[in-house]
């Protein structure tokens, strides 16, 4: 069952951090390898490198973001942590607003004491009709 009551996983943390813009601590919450699906290019961002030029290069174009989940479960085996969420998000990039409601899988990897985002994968559903 969906709630709208605040969920406080690794996830919310983590879209805290992009809601804020905080570009330096979303870099280190990612696993050595990270890969990512993103909706705006429709395509993967596969390491380290290919994440930061996203980060670089969307960021800054991107105002008003304001990110919440719902519908959470969090499941871990071992080292591996997998959380499934329904996010639901709004932003303006390049002055244009975007909303998007989208089931969306988050794996993260432990590392030491820190967990680490190895995956983050999304899929934003089309508007109901």
């Amino acid at each position: 069952m969906a709630t709208n009551v605040p969920v406080h996983t690794r996830a919310s943390q983590f879209l805290q951090l992009l809601d804020a813009k905080d570009v330096e601590a979303l870099r280190v919450s990612f696993a050595e390898d990270p890969q990512a699906a993103d909706e705006m290019t429709r395509g993967w961002l596969r390491g380290r490198p290919a994440l930061d030029a996203y980060f670089t290069d969307n960021l800054p174009r991107m105002t008003e973001i304001h990110s919440r989940i719902d519908d959470a479960e969090v499941r871990r085996w071992g080292d591996l942590e997998v959380e499934t969420f329904m996010l639901h998000q709004s932003y303006v990039f390049d002055g244009a607003r975007q909303e998007i409601e989208a089931p969306t899988t988050m794996i993260w990897q432990r590392d030491g004491d820190a967990w680490r985002l190895a995956l983050v994968h999304t899929i934003p559903l089309s508007p109901a009709s």
